[in-house]
């Protein structure tokens, strides 16, 4: 078992960004940006995730693309949601990962912050979203963690049900206005719905995601993430808790966190647990969906 090594690196022209692996997968994040993952793969393997044209930039005034993977709040609003990262991160380095703490957002008074964690001894990472009021009212909103992947994969979406004796409605699909519901990028394969990275229009589609976990599976590497929704909660956009967004280039796994009210000085978390698998074929039907299901 490889001990995990937390080490400072340069990447796509950002310096003093930092290095998380055991031996199996790494991670990498900036600290002149984010709080923001923008590598995240097999030791030596293709980075799963979208990289940005503005990759490696510090000179931007504005909410930029560079992809990766990034913390939001939800529901999405204009300009809140585009509230630039674009500082420098307080920094923690842990054994096992770091801490990385966003300045307070001047418009929001919303604090981002993402803890990663990797595990010794899987190709798993365990990453704890917090967003904390700085304010002087209470928000509303809900902790939104949005992972961006390199094109050409297709994501998974568990839609199991319960108990097919209950009389009343227990999942649902969610649609956003520029989504075409027939686009051919959608495919129902029983309780599971694929999702298709390719040129076309923009789409999204939400799910309640009973199930816990959508997966991204892309030239034979599977890239999972994990939460633990709560049945009793509300969620934004219709009650969504997994939901995807697919443009040209790229695809977005995205997961929600419960609606809370926030009172100035209090803390919402939200944790998913990435894990990866390489030798993976692409699914295309229920079983081979099922079998990306973590353990």
């Amino acid at each position: 078992m490889a001990p995990v090594e937390v080490t400072t690196t340069d990447y796509a022209g950002w310096t003093d960004c930092v290095r998380v692996s055991n031996g199996q997968i790494e991670l990498v994040a900036p600290t002149a940006v984010g709080p923001r993952v923008v590598h995240c793969g097999p030791i030596d393997g293709a980075n799963l995730l979208y990289e940005g044209e503005h990759l490696g930039a510090t000179d931007r005034d504005e909410w930029t693309m560079y992809g990766g993977h990034r913390l939001w709040h939800a529901p999405e609003s204009v300009p809140r949601t585009y509230e630039p990262d674009n500082d420098p991160l307080a920094v923690e380095r842990e054994h096992r990962g770091m801490t990385l703490t966003a300045p307070t957002e001047e418009t929001t008074g919303v604090r981002k912050a993402i803890d990663i964690s990797m595990a010794p001894d899987r190709p798993v990472v365990e990453l704890t979203h917090r967003l904390t009021n700085d304010g002087l009212w209470p928000i509303e909103f809900a902790p939104w963690a949005v992972t961006v992947c390199a094109a050409g994969g297709r994501a998974v979406l568990p839609m199991a049900g319960g108990d097919p004796e209950d009389d009343l409605p227990d999942r649902s699909v969610v649609y956003w206005p520029y989504t075409d519901a027939s686009d051919d990028r959608f495919t129902r394969v029983d309780d599971h719905l694929l999702v298709d990275q390719a040129p076309g229009e923009d789409c999204k589609v939400g799910v309640t995601g009973t199930d816990g976990w959508g997966a991204y599976v892309r030239d034979g590497t599977a890239f999972v993430k994990s939460i633990d929704p709560d049945p009793t909660a509300t969620y934004p956009d219709a009650g969504s808790v997994f939901e995807v967004y697919v443009a040209d280039d790229l695809l977005e796994l995205e997961t929600l966190g419960p609606l809370a009210t926030v009172d100035p000085g209090e803390t919402v978390s939200h944790t998913e647990t990435w894990s990866i698998e390489t030798g993976v074929a692409t699914p295309d039907d229920a079983a081979s969906a099922r079998a990306l299901a973590p353990e």
